[in-house]
Protein backbone atom coordinates (compact mmCIF):
# COMPACT_ATOMS: atom_id res chain seq x y z
CA UNK A 1 0.00 0.00 0.00
CA UNK A 2 2.91 2.35 0.70
CA UNK A 3 4.56 1.58 -2.19
CA UNK A 4 1.95 2.16 -4.89
CA UNK A 5 1.24 5.84 -2.85
CA UNK A 6 4.85 6.03 -3.19
CA UNK A 7 4.79 5.36 -7.26
CA UNK A 8 1.70 7.41 -7.56
CA UNK A 9 3.54 10.24 -5.81
CA UNK A 10 6.68 10.18 -7.87
CA UNK A 11 4.33 9.63 -11.57
CA UNK A 12 2.82 12.92 -10.78
CA UNK A 13 6.02 14.85 -9.11
CA UNK A 14 7.28 13.68 -12.86
CA UNK A 15 4.54 14.73 -14.71
CA UNK A 16 5.13 18.46 -12.79
CA UNK A 17 8.88 18.26 -13.31
CA UNK A 18 8.25 18.51 -17.29
CA UNK A 19 5.76 20.88 -17.37
CA UNK A 20 8.09 23.06 -14.46
CA UNK A 21 10.98 22.29 -17.00
CA UNK A 22 9.83 23.74 -20.18
CA UNK A 23 8.10 27.19 -18.20
CA UNK A 24 11.51 27.32 -16.78
CA UNK A 25 12.68 27.81 -20.31
CA UNK A 26 10.63 31.42 -20.54
CA UNK A 27 12.06 32.34 -17.45
CA UNK A 28 15.22 31.60 -18.52
CA UNK A 29 14.54 33.26 -21.46
CA UNK A 30 13.51 36.54 -19.34
CA UNK A 31 15.78 36.64 -17.30
CA UNK A 32 19.02 36.55 -19.52
CA UNK A 33 16.96 39.16 -22.19
CA UNK A 34 16.25 41.37 -18.81
CA UNK A 35 20.08 41.32 -17.74
CA UNK A 36 21.32 41.55 -21.48
CA UNK A 37 19.08 44.40 -21.84
CA UNK A 38 20.59 46.13 -18.52
CA UNK A 39 24.30 45.63 -19.56
CA UNK A 40 24.58 45.86 -23.06
CA UNK A 41 25.11 49.79 -23.33
CA UNK A 42 27.69 50.14 -20.46
CA UNK A 43 29.48 46.56 -21.53
CA UNK A 44 28.63 44.80 -24.05
CA UNK A 45 31.17 41.83 -24.20
CA UNK A 46 29.51 41.11 -20.76
CA UNK A 47 26.64 41.33 -22.39
CA UNK A 48 26.74 39.07 -25.71
CA UNK A 49 26.58 35.19 -23.91
CA UNK A 50 23.13 36.57 -22.09
CA UNK A 51 21.38 37.43 -25.15
CA UNK A 52 22.36 33.64 -26.49
CA UNK A 53 21.51 31.94 -23.94
CA UNK A 54 18.04 33.50 -23.64
CA UNK A 55 17.97 33.03 -27.61
CA UNK A 56 18.95 29.15 -26.91
CA UNK A 57 16.11 29.48 -24.33
CA UNK A 58 13.29 31.21 -26.34
CA UNK A 59 14.02 29.39 -29.05
CA UNK A 60 12.29 25.88 -27.30
CA UNK A 61 10.03 27.32 -25.29
CA UNK A 62 8.06 28.21 -28.48
CA UNK A 63 8.15 25.25 -30.02
CA UNK A 64 7.68 22.99 -27.19
CA UNK A 65 3.56 21.93 -26.68
CA UNK A 66 3.94 23.10 -22.95
CA UNK A 67 4.92 26.65 -24.20
CA UNK A 68 4.24 27.17 -27.49
CA UNK A 69 1.09 28.88 -26.95
CA UNK A 70 2.82 31.26 -24.09
CA UNK A 71 1.92 34.52 -25.04
CA UNK A 72 4.90 35.99 -22.74
CA UNK A 73 7.57 33.15 -24.28
CA UNK A 74 6.96 34.55 -28.13
CA UNK A 75 6.93 38.30 -26.93
CA UNK A 76 10.82 37.58 -25.60
CA UNK A 77 11.18 36.23 -28.78
CA UNK A 78 10.25 38.87 -30.61
CA UNK A 79 11.95 41.28 -28.12
CA UNK A 80 15.08 39.03 -28.17
CA UNK A 81 15.40 38.58 -32.32
CA UNK A 82 14.62 42.17 -32.74
CA UNK A 83 17.60 43.32 -30.70
CA UNK A 84 19.90 40.93 -32.15
CA UNK A 85 18.72 43.08 -35.33
CA UNK A 86 19.16 46.01 -34.17
CA UNK A 87 22.48 45.09 -33.42
CA UNK A 88 23.53 43.27 -36.27
CA UNK A 89 24.94 44.97 -38.94
CA UNK A 90 25.50 41.71 -41.52
CA UNK A 91 22.71 40.70 -44.16
CA UNK A 92 21.56 38.50 -40.86
CA UNK A 93 19.82 41.19 -39.85
CA UNK A 94 17.24 40.71 -42.22
CA UNK A 95 16.69 37.23 -40.91
CA UNK A 96 16.85 38.16 -37.77
CA UNK A 97 14.06 41.19 -37.86
CA UNK A 98 11.42 38.73 -40.08
CA UNK A 99 11.55 36.49 -37.53
CA UNK A 100 11.03 38.81 -34.41
CA UNK A 101 7.96 40.31 -36.87
CA UNK A 102 6.44 36.94 -37.10
CA UNK A 103 7.50 36.18 -33.45
CA UNK A 104 5.61 39.78 -32.64
CA UNK A 105 2.18 38.51 -34.39
CA UNK A 106 2.31 35.74 -32.54
CA UNK A 107 2.20 37.63 -29.24
CA UNK A 108 -0.13 40.10 -30.51
CA UNK A 109 -2.49 37.12 -31.15
CA UNK A 110 -2.00 34.86 -27.89
CA UNK A 111 -2.01 37.96 -25.14
CA UNK A 112 -5.66 38.84 -24.78
CA UNK A 113 -5.20 40.45 -21.57
CA UNK A 114 -2.99 42.65 -22.88
CA UNK A 115 0.06 41.86 -20.13
CA UNK A 116 2.73 42.02 -22.36
CA UNK A 117 1.27 45.40 -23.96
CA UNK A 118 4.92 47.21 -22.74
CA UNK A 119 7.49 44.64 -23.91
CA UNK A 120 5.26 44.22 -27.24
CA UNK A 121 5.51 48.30 -27.80
CA UNK A 122 9.55 47.63 -26.86
CA UNK A 123 9.72 44.73 -30.13
CA UNK A 124 8.31 47.43 -31.95
CA UNK A 125 10.71 50.43 -31.29
CA UNK A 126 13.34 47.61 -31.74
CA UNK A 127 12.53 46.96 -35.42
CA UNK A 128 12.16 50.74 -35.86
CA UNK A 129 15.27 51.14 -34.93
CA UNK A 130 16.58 48.12 -36.94
CA UNK A 131 14.80 49.49 -40.19
CA UNK A 132 16.03 53.03 -39.60
CA UNK A 133 20.14 51.40 -39.44
CA UNK A 134 19.27 49.15 -42.37
CA UNK A 135 18.51 52.24 -44.33
CA UNK A 136 20.86 54.28 -43.45
CA UNK A 137 23.38 51.90 -44.05
CA UNK A 138 22.23 52.03 -47.71
CA UNK A 139 22.00 55.76 -47.89
CA UNK A 140 25.30 55.25 -46.79
CA UNK A 141 26.86 53.68 -49.64
CA UNK A 142 24.49 55.60 -52.19
CA UNK A 143 21.74 52.83 -52.72
CA UNK A 144 19.54 55.49 -52.28
CA UNK A 145 16.67 52.64 -53.92
CA UNK A 146 17.17 50.45 -51.45
CA UNK A 147 17.54 53.11 -48.96
CA UNK A 148 14.35 54.74 -49.42
CA UNK A 149 12.96 51.03 -49.32
CA UNK A 150 14.19 50.20 -45.62
CA UNK A 151 13.23 53.77 -44.62
CA UNK A 152 9.64 53.56 -45.73
CA UNK A 153 9.55 50.01 -44.17
CA UNK A 154 10.13 51.34 -41.02
CA UNK A 155 6.76 53.38 -40.91
CA UNK A 156 4.89 50.13 -40.78
CA UNK A 157 6.70 50.04 -37.06
CA UNK A 158 6.31 53.98 -36.22
CA UNK A 159 3.37 55.33 -39.02
CA UNK A 160 4.02 58.55 -39.22
CA UNK A 161 7.37 58.65 -37.54
CA UNK A 162 8.61 62.09 -38.89
CA UNK A 163 12.94 61.46 -38.94
CA UNK A 164 11.78 58.12 -41.13
CA UNK A 165 9.77 60.01 -43.76
CA UNK A 166 12.59 63.20 -44.07
CA UNK A 167 15.37 60.16 -44.45
CA UNK A 168 13.12 58.66 -46.89
CA UNK A 169 12.50 61.77 -48.25
CA UNK A 170 16.49 62.66 -48.34
CA UNK A 171 16.95 58.86 -50.01
CA UNK A 172 14.25 59.33 -52.77
CA UNK A 173 15.49 62.63 -53.45
CA UNK A 174 19.24 62.09 -54.14
CA UNK A 175 18.13 58.92 -56.16
CA UNK A 176 15.94 61.17 -58.14
CA UNK A 177 13.10 59.48 -57.55
CA UNK A 178 11.00 63.29 -57.34
CA UNK A 179 7.57 61.86 -57.05
CA UNK A 180 7.98 60.06 -53.67
CA UNK A 181 10.49 62.66 -52.15
CA UNK A 182 7.79 64.98 -53.17
CA UNK A 183 5.10 62.78 -51.00
CA UNK A 184 7.67 62.18 -48.17
CA UNK A 185 8.43 65.35 -47.68
CA UNK A 186 4.86 66.63 -48.32
CA UNK A 187 3.24 64.58 -45.48
CA UNK A 188 5.48 66.44 -43.17
CA UNK A 189 4.80 69.73 -43.17
CA UNK A 190 1.26 69.52 -40.95
CA UNK A 191 4.23 68.62 -38.11
CA UNK A 192 6.46 69.92 -35.83
CA UNK A 193 9.72 68.36 -37.90
CA UNK A 194 12.67 69.91 -36.19
CA UNK A 195 13.81 70.74 -40.00
CA UNK A 196 11.04 71.56 -41.42
CA UNK A 197 12.72 74.79 -42.78
CA UNK A 198 14.65 72.29 -44.35
CA UNK A 199 11.71 70.47 -45.65
CA UNK A 200 10.14 73.54 -47.72
CA UNK A 201 13.38 74.12 -49.11
CA UNK A 202 13.94 70.88 -50.50
CA UNK A 203 10.28 70.55 -51.74
CA UNK A 204 10.75 74.38 -53.26
CA UNK A 205 13.60 72.44 -54.89
CA UNK A 206 12.38 69.18 -56.18
CA UNK A 207 9.41 71.66 -57.45
CA UNK A 208 11.45 72.99 -59.86
CA UNK A 209 13.31 70.07 -60.88
CA UNK A 210 9.82 68.48 -62.34
CA UNK A 211 8.97 71.94 -64.03
CA UNK A 212 6.32 72.74 -61.60
CA UNK A 213 7.03 76.43 -61.19
CA UNK A 214 3.63 77.61 -59.24
CA UNK A 215 4.57 74.80 -56.41
CA UNK A 216 7.67 76.21 -56.58
CA UNK A 217 7.09 79.65 -55.96
CA UNK A 218 4.18 78.53 -53.67
CA UNK A 219 6.26 76.20 -51.25
CA UNK A 220 9.49 78.39 -50.74
CA UNK A 221 6.90 81.18 -50.28
CA UNK A 222 4.93 79.25 -47.48
CA UNK A 223 8.10 78.33 -46.00
CA UNK A 224 9.49 82.55 -46.00
CA UNK A 225 6.42 82.67 -43.95
CA UNK A 226 6.63 80.59 -41.66
CA UNK A 227 10.40 80.68 -40.97
CA UNK A 228 10.84 84.71 -41.50
CA UNK A 229 14.40 84.17 -40.60
CA UNK A 230 14.97 82.10 -43.04
CA UNK A 231 16.84 83.93 -46.05
CA UNK A 232 17.48 80.79 -47.67
CA UNK A 233 13.27 80.23 -48.55
CA UNK A 234 13.13 83.92 -49.24
CA UNK A 235 15.92 84.03 -51.62
CA UNK A 236 14.40 81.04 -53.83
CA UNK A 237 10.93 82.19 -53.85
CA UNK A 238 12.64 85.26 -55.27
CA UNK A 239 14.78 83.10 -57.47
CA UNK A 240 11.79 81.11 -58.87
CA UNK A 241 9.56 83.86 -59.22
CA UNK A 242 12.21 85.78 -61.73
CA UNK A 243 12.96 82.40 -63.25
CA UNK A 244 9.66 82.40 -64.37
CA UNK A 245 8.53 86.15 -65.11
CA UNK A 246 7.49 87.38 -62.29
CA UNK A 247 9.35 90.08 -62.35
CA UNK A 248 7.18 92.68 -61.27
CA UNK A 249 5.58 90.61 -58.71
CA UNK A 250 8.38 89.82 -56.86
CA UNK A 251 10.04 93.24 -56.79
CA UNK A 252 8.30 94.08 -53.34
CA UNK A 253 9.69 90.94 -51.56
CA UNK A 254 13.00 91.99 -52.90
CA UNK A 255 12.92 95.33 -51.20
CA UNK A 256 11.89 93.98 -48.05
CA UNK A 257 13.84 90.93 -47.45
CA UNK A 258 17.02 93.65 -49.08
CA UNK A 259 15.43 95.59 -45.61
CA UNK A 260 15.88 92.81 -43.81
CA UNK A 261 19.84 92.49 -44.86
CA UNK A 262 21.12 95.37 -46.06
CA UNK A 263 24.37 93.61 -46.46
CA UNK A 264 23.34 90.95 -48.86
CA UNK A 265 24.68 91.63 -52.18
CA UNK A 266 22.05 89.46 -53.82
CA UNK A 267 19.18 91.28 -52.91
CA UNK A 268 20.35 94.41 -55.09
CA UNK A 269 21.59 92.40 -58.00
CA UNK A 270 18.19 90.67 -57.97
CA UNK A 271 16.81 93.94 -58.12
CA UNK A 272 18.72 94.96 -60.99
CA UNK A 273 17.25 91.60 -63.06
CA UNK A 274 13.44 92.51 -62.16
CA UNK A 275 13.87 96.23 -63.19
CA UNK A 276 16.07 95.13 -66.01
CA UNK A 277 13.43 92.63 -66.81
CA UNK A 278 10.72 95.78 -66.90
CA UNK A 279 12.82 97.89 -69.19
CA UNK A 280 13.08 100.43 -66.02
CA UNK A 281 16.93 100.72 -66.76
CA UNK A 282 17.76 103.84 -64.64
CA UNK A 283 16.63 101.51 -61.38
CA UNK A 284 18.55 98.67 -62.83
CA UNK A 285 21.41 100.21 -63.20
CA UNK A 286 21.22 101.89 -59.28
CA UNK A 287 20.88 98.21 -58.17
CA UNK A 288 23.53 96.58 -59.88
CA UNK A 289 25.80 99.73 -58.74
CA UNK A 290 24.57 98.61 -55.09
CA UNK A 291 25.34 95.02 -55.64
CA UNK A 292 28.96 95.85 -56.69
CA UNK A 293 29.41 98.54 -53.39
CA UNK A 294 28.58 95.69 -51.21
CA UNK A 295 31.07 93.20 -53.17
CA UNK A 296 33.79 94.99 -55.31
CA UNK A 297 34.47 91.67 -56.65
CA UNK A 298 30.76 90.79 -57.83
CA UNK A 299 31.45 89.77 -61.54
CA UNK A 300 27.85 88.64 -62.28
CA UNK A 301 26.96 92.28 -61.27
CA UNK A 302 29.51 93.56 -63.44
CA UNK A 303 28.72 91.62 -66.06
CA UNK A 304 24.84 92.45 -65.78
CA UNK A 305 25.80 96.38 -65.52
CA UNK A 306 27.92 96.07 -67.99
CA UNK A 307 25.31 94.54 -70.69
CA UNK A 308 22.71 97.19 -69.66
CA UNK A 309 24.61 99.94 -70.65
CA UNK A 310 25.78 98.19 -73.51
CA UNK A 311 22.31 97.54 -74.86
CA UNK A 312 21.58 100.69 -73.99
CA UNK A 313 23.66 102.05 -76.39
CA UNK A 314 22.69 99.58 -78.89
CA UNK A 315 18.97 100.85 -78.76
CA UNK A 316 20.40 104.55 -79.47
CA UNK A 317 22.80 103.50 -81.68
CA UNK A 318 20.51 101.45 -83.72
CA UNK A 319 17.97 104.23 -83.32
CA UNK A 320 20.77 106.67 -84.97
CA UNK A 321 21.15 104.29 -88.06
CA UNK A 322 17.64 104.64 -88.98
CA UNK A 323 17.32 107.95 -89.51
CA UNK A 324 17.09 109.46 -92.47
CA UNK A 325 19.85 111.16 -94.69
CA UNK A 326 18.50 114.25 -94.55
CA UNK A 327 19.01 114.36 -90.34
CA UNK A 328 22.86 114.38 -90.77
CA UNK A 329 22.88 116.62 -87.26
CA UNK A 330 20.94 114.69 -85.18
CA UNK A 331 22.36 111.40 -86.73
CA UNK A 332 25.86 112.74 -85.22
CA UNK A 333 24.47 113.88 -82.32
CA UNK A 334 22.65 110.44 -81.59
CA UNK A 335 25.66 108.22 -82.61
CA UNK A 336 27.79 110.47 -80.32
CA UNK A 337 25.50 109.42 -77.37
CA UNK A 338 25.36 105.33 -78.26
CA UNK A 339 29.13 106.01 -78.31
CA UNK A 340 29.60 107.70 -74.85
CA UNK A 341 27.13 104.60 -73.74
CA UNK A 342 29.17 102.36 -75.10
CA UNK A 343 32.00 104.04 -73.58
CA UNK A 344 30.26 104.05 -70.17
CA UNK A 345 30.21 100.42 -70.00
CA UNK A 346 33.43 98.98 -70.99
CA UNK A 347 34.85 99.77 -67.26
CA UNK A 348 32.57 97.02 -66.28
CA UNK A 349 33.26 94.81 -69.29
CA UNK A 350 36.92 95.08 -68.77
CA UNK A 351 36.08 94.18 -65.02
CA UNK A 352 33.62 91.42 -65.43
CA UNK A 353 36.71 89.45 -67.70
CA UNK A 354 39.61 90.58 -65.06
CA UNK A 355 37.58 88.87 -62.36
CA UNK A 356 36.93 86.08 -64.32
CA UNK A 357 39.04 85.35 -67.54
CA UNK A 358 37.18 82.24 -68.40
CA UNK A 359 33.81 83.50 -68.62
CA UNK A 360 32.68 83.14 -72.18
CA UNK A 361 30.12 85.58 -71.46
CA UNK A 362 32.03 88.16 -70.38
CA UNK A 363 34.17 87.80 -73.00
CA UNK A 364 31.47 87.94 -75.76
CA UNK A 365 30.39 91.15 -73.94
CA UNK A 366 33.56 92.32 -74.21
CA UNK A 367 34.17 91.64 -77.87
CA UNK A 368 30.91 93.15 -78.51
CA UNK A 369 32.16 96.30 -77.81
CA UNK A 370 35.12 96.06 -80.02
CA UNK A 371 33.19 94.81 -82.72
CA UNK A 372 31.47 98.26 -82.30
CA UNK A 373 34.70 99.67 -82.32
CA UNK A 374 35.87 98.41 -85.37
CA UNK A 375 39.19 97.21 -83.36
CA UNK A 376 40.32 94.22 -85.19
CA UNK A 377 43.03 93.61 -82.82
CA UNK A 378 41.27 93.05 -79.91
CA UNK A 379 38.34 91.46 -81.57
CA UNK A 380 41.16 88.34 -82.56
CA UNK A 381 42.67 88.73 -79.23
CA UNK A 382 39.16 87.98 -77.25
CA UNK A 383 38.52 85.13 -79.97
CA UNK A 384 41.74 83.53 -79.16
CA UNK A 385 40.68 83.51 -74.99
CA UNK A 386 37.43 81.98 -76.13
CA UNK A 387 38.84 79.46 -78.22
CA UNK A 388 41.26 78.38 -75.83
CA UNK A 389 38.60 77.97 -73.08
Amino acid sequence: MKTKSLLLALAVSGISATAFAQKSAVNTAKSEYDSYAALKAASPALAAPKITAAKEAVDKAVVHEKTAADPTAWTYKALIYADLATSDTTNASANLASEATTALAKAKELDKEGKNKENIAKVGNLLYINQFNVGKRFLDKGDYSNAYTQFTKGLDYAPGDTLLNYAAGISAMNGKDYPNAIKRFTELLPTNYSSLENVYSNLSVLYAATKDTASAIRIAGEGAAKFPQSSDLATREIEFSLMTGKQKEVIEKISAQAAKEPTNKLYPFYLGIAYNSLEDNVKAETAYKKAIELDPSYTDAYINLGGLIMNNGIVIYNKANKLPASKQAEYTATMKKAQAEFDRALPYLTKAVELNPKSELSLKNLKTYYTIKQNKAKIDEIDAKINAL
